[in-house]
Formats: structure tokens, C-alpha cells, sequence
């Protein structure tokens, strides 16, 4: 399958060591993926599937709404970013990993606050470049594509590099919504 050949390929690169130079290449390349061409994207799909809303209304409500996802968003990807780096001497990019399972900061309250906060950021980017229907849309679609990658792919990548550690760790720790 090729989930499974992916999913070794990842393995094979978590494996091999990485230089500084090669991190912030594609940590640059990962964030502007992420911050600026995935969002683009998302937004012109949601274009199409905007019509069957309601839309524009309460404007000011939405910029609010759309400035403290956009803040919150970040913060949550920056703080998932740090323990990455910091402890896992890695990335959250996929072909330059962190070289440890990291399950405290923002991991200990979920698996993967990085894709909770890049939902909440898509929701407020397409909320202040349109609406607030928009911005659920990019939600929506980024946590679909963001839970298929991270149930099909990542989980058996970290299965493999990890094992029993990676299990332990999924048993107590739940996928996205936070548990306090």
C-alpha cells in the first residue's frame, strides 16, 4: 500500500542525521506550507463551498473572532514548535523529525496540539480575509486532511521509530481535544 511505503520512507529518513543548515530549510519550507500556501489553498476551495451559508454578517464580530484564532492558532504552533527543537533535536517536518517522542509541554494535554492550533489559525485566516463560514471551511477541511495524515501515516511512523513508548503515550494522551 502506498500509505505503508510512505510511512517506511519516513522511518527510513527519521533515521539518518541532519544538519542545522538542512533543519532550517525545511522548517522554512514546512512554514510556508503550512502558514501561507495550505491556507491559500483551503481558502479558495472554501470559495466554492460558501455559497450554500449565510455569509457577511456581523463583520466585526468576525475580525474579533478571526484576530484571536490567528493569535491563538500561532501561539499553539509555536509552543508545539519549541519542545520539537529544543528536546526532540528535530522538526515537526516530516523528513526531519524529532529524534525523541516528546510528551510534555503541549503534548501532554493531546497528541497533536501543532494540527489543533493550525485549525484554529486556518479558521482565522479565512475568517478575516472573509468570513467566518469560510474560516469553518478551512477548518474543517484542514482537520479531515490533517487527521487522514496523522491516522494513515504518522501514527504507524511513530509506531515504528518509537514503539511500546509510542503506545504507552497514545493510550493516555488523547488525538486532538485537549483533556485538562
Amino acid at each position: 500500500m502506498i500509505t505503508n511505503k510512505l510511512v517506511e520512507a519516513l522511518v527510513e529518513a527519521a533515521g539518518k542525521p541532519r544538519s542545522t543548515a538542512y533543519k532550517t530549510v525545511v522548517v522554512l519550507v514546512g512554514a510556508s506550507l503550512f502558514l501561507i500556501i495550505i491556507p491559500f489553498l483551503l481558502l479558495l476551495a472554501s470559495y466554492g463551498i460558501e455559497e450554500y451559508f449565510l455569509t457577511h454578517r456581523f463583520r466585526i464580530l468576525q475580525i474579533i473572532v478571526a484576530l484571536l484564532s490567528l493569535a491563538f492558532g500561532f501561539f499553539l504552533m509555536v509552543w508545539s514548535f519549541v519542545p520539537l527543537v529544543r528536546t526532540g533535536k528535530g522538526t515537526p517536518v516530516p523528513v526531519a523529525p524529532s529524534q525523541k517522542l516528546i510528551v510534555d509541554g503541549p503534548y501532554r494535554i493531546c497528541r497533536n496540539p501543532m494540527l489543533l492550533g493550525v485549525i484554529i489559525y486556518f479558521l482565522g485566516i479565512g475568517t478575516i480575509v472573509d468570513s467566518i463560514t469560510i474560516g469553518f471551511i478551512m477548518s474543517c477541511l484542514i482537520l479531515l486532511i490533517g487527521t487522514c495524515y496523522s491516522k494513515f501515516i504518522e501514527e504507524k511512523e511513530l509506531r515504528m521509530r518509537f514503539g511500546l513508548e509510542y503506545e504507552e503515550y497514545r493510550e493516555k494522551t488523547t488525538f486532538l481535544i485537549p483533556r485538562f
